[in-house]
């Protein structure tokens, strides 16, 4: 794997032991741009500007009197008051060092940006809730931290303190998958299985059978965790030992408010190990190159001939889905582009965003993130290559945001921003969520 890649993967899993000095904010920058591009109708031709970055006086910090080893800082007033999906926050550095040791915040209505720098390096990062970020420093993610810091929002306060033991589970483990810490793949038996962790006593209990001659192989929650569907391989399975996709020939569906399995599909043709939930309640799955769609409550399953029908002799990979957008979306690769689209279920239309915009022609998307809502899209593109697992993570990638307005905000290299690549959508999730 190239540099890119190993460098990325040593951020999450490389230790760094620096300096145990506290933490204090260093100036702070809040930068201003306008959309490199807007959106274009078919028959309009591209309108593109010059992006113009205005540096504004940096926030004055003062001492807390409350809290020792703490800071106040004047965020703006959209970083403080913004509504879920509404704040995009990156980690930033030069691209060159193992760890970030700043964390930019973006606003996707206007493209400002507001830097926050800090003198510890973290190797972790993660929203704790709507109104907290927490940074983990001098550790990784198979161990502990030795130090933890805080950002409230609301009032500013940034602070530092040694781990005493009392991070929730999925911060301290650097869980990149939402509900990790309430279903698992277990790997260690011969057949790997799904557990269930009660979330508050925390035993951990069966949901598939270890000895049925079935393995696990992914896994993906509902958006408000009623269900999880699990791919499966119902025979002798071996992972491949190439880079390659993971496919399965059964699809399983278990309601966890029971436990207890309600729906089951097999299928002759393989069964790609990325799902996505379309609501509560609609699973979508692409079966070899057709996406197919389960409704839950009726007990039925349909397949959408006409997305391959469109492209084909494209690659599709299906989008996970925000919690308000019921759309179909997806990511296609050709041999000479790529793309990210939606099809509308109900009404037949399908569309793509990526065409609107003439950054994106004759570019492969490789990862994207999506807000809460929907409303705004990170997308990360590049020239050459095409989306993991079909190929090596490209050399040069690059980012754009793309809000609801039809505005687009170029972000510069994917470098920078240290998100991994082992992850489709971008992890750690970089949108504020849910209050």
């Amino acid at each position: 794997m190239n540099k890119i890649l190993n460098r990325k993967r040593i951020f999450l899993d490389q230790s760094l032991l620096i300096l145990l000095f506290l933490v204090a904010c260093q100036p702070t920058t809040i930068t201003r741009m306008v959309p490199t591009s807007t959106l274009q109708e078919p028959t309009t031709p591209p309108v593109t500007f010059v992006a113009i970055q205005t540096p504004i006086v940096s926030p004055s910090l003062t001492p807390a009197p409350f809290e020792e080893n703490s800071q106040i800082l004047e965020l703006p007033r959209w970083v403080q008051y913004s509504f879920p999906g509404g704040i995009l926050a990156l980690p930033y550095g030069d691209g060159i060092t193992e760890k970030p040791s700043r964390l930019i915040f973006v606003n996707p209505e206007d493209g400002e940006t507001f830097m926050l720098e800090l003198q510890k390096d973290f190797y972790h990062y993660s929203w704790k809730d709507s109104e907290n970020i927490v940074f983990l420093h001098e550790g990784d993610c198979n161990g502990l931290p030795k130090f933890i810091s805080e950002l409230y929002i609301p009032s500013g306060l940034l602070w530092i303190r040694e781990n005493t033991g009392d991070l929730p589970r999925n911060i301290r483990d650097c869980y990149f998958s939402r509900g990790a810490d309430l279903v698992r793949l277990n790997h260690e038996s011969e057949e790997s299985v799904v557990e269930y962790v009660d979330p508050i006593s925390g035993e951990v209990s069966l949901l598939t059978d270890p000895d049925d001659g079935v393995s696990d192989i992914s896994m993906q929650l509902s958006p408000y965790d009623h269900y999880v569907a699990v791919v499966q391989f119902d025979g002798e399975f071996e992972m491949p030992k190439t880079q390659g996709p993971v496919y399965g020939n059964k699809i399983s569906i278990f309601d966890l408010w029971t436990h207890k399995l309600i729906l089951q599909f097999s299928e002759e043709q393989g069964v790609f190990s990325e799902v996505s939930f379309v609501d509560e309640v609609s699973l979508a799955y692409m079966r070899q190159n057709t996406p197919c769609l389960i409704l839950i409550l009726s007990q039925v399953k349909k397949c959408v001939h006409n997305i391959p029908n469109q492209f084909p002799d494209a690659t599709i990979i299906l989008v996970q889905n925000s919690y308000h957008d019921s759309r179909l979306q997806f990511l296609y690769f050709s041999q000479e582009k790529g793309g990210y689209c939606a099809y509308d279920i109900i009404g037949g239309a399908l569309g793509c965003l990526t065409d609107r915009f003439s950054v994106f022609h004759n570019q492969f998307i490789i990862n994207y993130s999506s807000s809460y809502y929907g409303h705004y899209r990170l997308i990360e593109y590049s020239s050459d290559g095409c989306p993991e697992p079909w190929c090596e993570y490209p050399e040069n990638t690059y980012l754009a945001l793309v809000n609801q307005e039809g505005e687009l905000f170029e972000l510069g290299s994917s470098d920078l921003y240290y998100l991994s690549s082992l992850f489709r959508p971008l992890r750690p999730n970089p949108w504020l969520p849910w209050h």
